[in-house]
């Protein structure tokens, strides 16, 4: 599954949908500019390269857009691991 995220001024995002670390729902979780706080554990994440703020844990992160006509556009063959 993939949780799709908007950020205040805009920016939309899209990761796997569960928490790498103890499978805890992201879309339950604090979103705060390009972060997302996990709601189980309030493990930190950046949306942008989904590298954990702490460890070496991270997500899958999505290529994803917003198209003039309104629709999110989601790139599955575009899915990323930070290195």
């Amino acid at each position: 599954m993939i949780a799709v995220f908007r950020s205040r001024n805009g920016n939309v995002y899209a990761t796997q949908a569960s928490c790498p670390h103890r499978n805890g729902p992201l879309a339950d979780g604090l979103l705060g500019g390009s972060t997302i706080v996990c709601p189980l554990h309030a493990r930190k994440f950046d949306l942008e390269t989904g590298k954990s703020q702490s460890d070496d844990c991270f997500l899958r992160t999505y290529s994803i857009y917003l198209a003039d006509n309104g629709h999110l556009i989601l790139n599955f063959d575009a899915a990323e691991l930070p290195t």
